[in-house]
C-alpha cells in the first residue's frame, strides 16, 4: 500500500476518534445521572465512622443520627462526603464547621437540617462521575490514536526504520540501563557543582524550601490555616514535590539547547540529559526530606499505615514529569518562546493545585471537584497530604487513571525524541 494512501486514512481515522471523543464528552456533560447514595467517613482521634444515606432517606430525613462511640469534639478532624467513588471526597465538614452542622449528644452525633441540605446538594451532583468517565474516554482515544500512528509507520513504504512500540519501549529501557552509570555520575557530578563555591553547600537544598515555607505560612497561613491540619508540614511536604515538577519541566524545555555542546559533538539518547536531571532533582528532593522527619515529630503527626500511600502520588508525579518533560524537550528545540510559556503556565499551576489550601474545602462547587479532577498536580499533592498527615487513602481511581495517561503521555515523548533527534543538530 502506497504511503500518501496509508497516511491519508490514518489521518481519516484520528480525525474520526477526535470527533468521537468531542462527542463522548458532550454526551457525558448532558446525559442526565440519578441522585446517587451518599457516604460519610467522621474521623475522630486517628478513628473514623462510616454511614450511607440513600437518596431515599435524603429526601425524607429532616436529621439523622450517627453512633460514635467515644466521642471527643476535640479531637474531631473532619468528614469526609463521597459518592459513587468511595475514596474521593467531593466536600467535607471541618471541625471549625462542626456546629453548623452537628450536634454532639454523648456518643451519638445528631446532624440537623443544614447537614441534610449539603448531603442533597452532593447526591445530585455528578460533576466528579462525569469528569472521571470524560476522561477515562480521552485516555482510551489517545491510546488508539498511538496504536493507529503506529500501525501507519509500519506500513508506511518510507518507514522502513520503524519498529513500532515495543522497539522503541525496549530501545529506552536497554537505553537507559546502559548509560545508567553515566545517568548517575553526571547528577553526582552536577550536584557537587552547584555547591562547589558555596558556604553552606548541601544545606541550601533545606534552607530553600525550609524559607519558602516560613514564608507562604506567614502570607497564607491566617487565611488558609484552617483548612489543612498540620499547616506548616503539609506545606513543606508539599513545596518538595511542586519544586521537583516544576524543575523538570523547566529545565526540559531548554535541555536541548543548555547541552548543545554534548548533542552536536557526540551521540547521547536525549531522553538521558533529562532522566539526570531528574535523578539530581530527586536525590535533592530525598536530602530535603531528612527535615521532614523532625517536623513530623514536633508537630505530633500521627503516623499511620497509611503513610505507605505517598507512594503511589510520588510514583505518578515523576511518571507526569517525564512525559511531559520529553514532550517539552522537543519542542523546546523549535520553539524559543516556549520557556516563557511553561514559566507562565507553572506559576498559575502552583496556585491552582492547592499546595497553600485544601482544594476540596478551599474552591466552591463545582470548581473544587474539577480540580481536582482535571487537575493531576492538585490531585496528587492532595493524595501525599492525607496519607501523610491524616492517614487516609484517597483518590485511588484518579491515581490510576493519571498513571495511565502518564505512561501513554511518556510514549508519545519517547516517539517524538527518537522520531526526530537527529534533527536537533541543525537547529542548536
Amino acid at each position: 500500500m502506497k504511503t500518501s494512501k496509508v497516511q491519508k486514512i490514518a489521518k481519516v481515522i484520528k480525525i474520526l476518534l477526535i470527533l468521537l471523543l468531542l462527542v463522548g464528552v458532550a454526551f457525558i456533560g448532558v446525559c442526565p445521572l440519578k441522585q446517587q447514595s451518599v457516604s460519610l467517613k467522621i474521623y475522630c482521634a486517628n478513628r473514623h465512622v462510616s454511614k450511607t444515606l440513600s437518596p431515599e432517606e435524603l429526601n425524607t430525613l429532616g436529621s439523622f443520627e450517627v453512633y460514635f462511640p467515644n466521642f471527643v469534639r476535640e479531637q474531631f478532624s473532619e468528614i469526609r462526603i463521597t459518592r459513587f467513588f468511595k475514596s474521593i471526597a467531593v466536600d467535607k465538614i471541618q471541625a471549625s464547621a462542626f456546629d453548623r452542622y452537628i450536634e454532639a449528644h454523648g456518643d451519638n452525633l445528631v446532624f440537623n437540617q443544614n447537614a441534610i441540605n449539603l448531603l442533597r446538594k452532593n447526591s445530585a451532583s455528578a460533576v466528579m462521575e462525569r469528569l472521571i468517565i470524560a476522561e477515562s474516554l480521552f485516555a482510551l482515544v489517545l491510546f488508539l490514536i498511538i496504536l493507529v500512528n503506529a500501525i501507519t509507520e509500519k506500513l508506511s513504504t518510507e518507514s522502513h526504520d520503524n519498529h513500532g512500540p515495543i522497539h522503541e519501549i525496549g530501545k529506552f529501557c536497554s537505553e537507559v540501563v546502559r548509560y545508567s552509570q553515566y545517568i548517575f555520575y553526571a547528577a553526582r557530578a552536577d550536584l557537587k557543582a552547584e555547591v562547589a563555591n558555596s558556604y553552606l553547600n548541601r544545606l541550601w537544598w533545606v534552607l530553600e524550601p525550609t524559607f519558602n515555607m516560613l514564608v507562604y505560612v506567614i502570607v497564607f497561613g491566617r487565611v488558609m490555616g484552617n483548612s489543612i491540619r498540620h499547616y506548616s508540614t503539609s506545606i513543606y511536604s508539599t513545596l518538595l514535590m511542586w519544586n521537583f515538577f516544576s524543575k523538570i519541566l523547566n529545565y526540559s524545555v531548554k535541555c536541548i539547547r543548555n547541552n548543545r555542546d554534548i548533542v552536536t559533538k557526540v551521540y547521547l539518547p536525549k531522553h538521558v540529559l533529562l532522566i539526570t536531571n531528574m535523578v539530581l532533582n530527586f536525590l535533592k528532593l530525598l536530602f530535603s526530606l531528612v527535615v521532614l522527619i523532625p517536623m513530623l515529630i514536633i508537630f505530633k503527626v500521627h503516623i499511620g499505615f497509611c503513610v505507605f500511600f505517598v507512594i503511589p502520588p510520588y510514583i505518578l508525579m515523576i511518571l507526569l514529569s517525564f512525559g511531559l518533560g520529553m514532550i517539552f524537550l522537543h519542542f523546546g528545540v523549535y520553539i524559543d518562546d516556549l520557556a516563557y510559556a511553561v514559566g507562565i503556565l507553572l506559576q498559575m499551576v502552583m496556585f491552582l493545585s492547592g499546595i497553600f489550601y485544601d482544594v476540596v474545602t478551599s474552591l466552591p462547587t463545582p470548581l473544587n471537584t474539577m480540580m481536582l479532577c482535571v487537575n493531576p498536580v492538585s490531585m496528587f499533592i492532595d493524595t501525599m497530604r492525607n496519607a501523610l498527615l491524616s492517614n487516609i487513602v484517597c483518590n485511588i481511581p484518579l491515581i490510576i487513571l493519571w498513571t495511565v495517561i502518564s505512561i501513554l503521555l511518556c510514549y508519545i515523548g519517547i516517539h517524538i525524541v527518537y522520531k526526530n533527534e537527529n534533527g536537533y543538530v541543525k537547529v542548536v
